[in-house]
C-alpha cells in the first residue's frame, strides 16, 4: 500500500479515514448493521456482512492498519489469539512443519506444543540464540517461521533480520508478533517479515478496553487469512472496530513515554 503519508502521527490521525466524510462527520460512525444489501458481488468472501470483517468499520481501520506498518493489506479479528491461531492455519496444513522460537506467549506456545498434532502439522522449537543451529532443524516440508519481536512475557530478543534472511533463503513464510514493539517502535514487514500479528488488545489500543487482534501483511497472504477467518468465524464486532480504530489515533504519543528512560 503507498502511503499518503509518511509519518506515522499524521498516518494514525488520517489513514484509513473515509473521503468523502460519512455526512461530514470527523469521527468515524458505528456501522451497527449486520447485513447489507446485495450490490452484485460474485464472490463468497465479497458480500458484505459482518462476519465476513467487511463493514465500512473494519474497512477504515484495516486501512489505517495496513498504512502504520507499511504493509499491502491488512485484517482484523476478535483476539490476539485469533488471528495467532487462523494466521498458522493459514500457512500450515497437514503434513507441513514449522520453525517456532522456544520462548513465546503462552497461548501460542500451547496451540503449537498441543493442537498441531490434532491439525497433522509438525513443528519444532528453535533458540532465537542459536542461528547457526536453526539449519539441523529445516525439513523437506517446513512451510514457516515464527516468532515475537520481543517476546510475552519474558522479553528476549531474536536477531529479527537473520529469521528474515533464513526464511528468505529456504523459501518459507515468516510471522512475527509484533504486539510489544508495536509499529511505533519496530515495523517487520520493512525488514521483510510476510506478516505481522498484534494483540491490540495492548498498545494499539491502549485503554484496557476491548479484546482485538490484527494481521498485517502481503495481500495475496492476507486474502487468504481472511478466507480462513470468515469460516472459523473471529470476527470483530464494528463497535469494537470504532473502539480500536479511536484508541490507535493516540498511539504514538502513548508508546513514546511509554518507553521513554526517566
Amino acid at each position: 500500500m503507498k502511503n499518503k503519508y509518511s509519518n506515522i502521527e499524521t498516518q494514525l490521525i488520517t489513514a484509513g479515514e473515509p473521503e468523502p466524510r460519512v455526512m461530514g462527520a470527523v469521527g468515524m460512525p458505528v456501522f451497527q448493521s449486520s447485513t447489507y444489501e446485495y450490490s452484485g458481488e460474485e464472490e463468497y468472501h465479497d458480500i458484505r456482512y459482518i462476519r465476513l470483517n467487511n463493514t465500512p468499520n473494519h474497512i477504515a481501520l484495516t486501512k489505517k492498519l495496513t498504512a502504520i506498518e507499511n504493509g499491502e493489506a491488512a485484517m482484523v479479528t476478535s483476539s490476539g489469539m485469533a488471528a495467532i491461531s487462523t494466521a498458522l492455519l493459514t500457512v500450515l496444513n497437514s503434513g507441513d512443519h514449522l520453525l517456532a522460537q522456544n520462548i513465546l506467549y503462552g497461548g501460542t506456545f500451547d496451540f503449537i506444543s498441543k493442537d498441531f498434532k490434532t491439525y497433522g502439522i509438525e513443528f519444532d522449537f528453535i533458540d532465537c540464540d542459536k542461528p547457526k543451529e536453526w539449519k539441523s532443524k529445516l525439513k523437506p516440508n517446513t512451510k514457516a517461521i515464527y516468532c515475537e519481536s520481543i517476546t510475552n512475557p519474558l522479553m528476549q530478543v531474536c536477531d529479527l533480520k537473520e529469521v528474515v534472511s533464513f526464511a528468505k533463503e529456504n523459501n518459507i513464510v515468516s510471522l512475527i508478533d509484533n504486539t510489544f514493539t508495536s509499529p511505533v517502535n519496530f515495523k517487520p514487514l520493512q525488514i521483510g517479515f510476510d506478516l505481522s500479528l498484534h494483540s491490540c488488545t495492548k498498545y494499539m489500543n491502549g485503554h484496557n478496553d476491548i479484546v482485538a487482534g490484527a494481521v498485517i501483511g502481503k495481500k495475496e497472504l492476507i486474502e487468504q487469512f481472511t478466507h480462513k477467518l470468515n469460516l472459523l468465524g473471529g470476527t470483530l464486532d464494528p463497535h469494537t472496530c470504532f473502539l480500536l480504530h479511536r484508541g490507535l489515533k493516540t498511539l504514538a504519543l502513548r508508546v513514546r513515554y511509554q518507553t521513554k528512560v526517566p
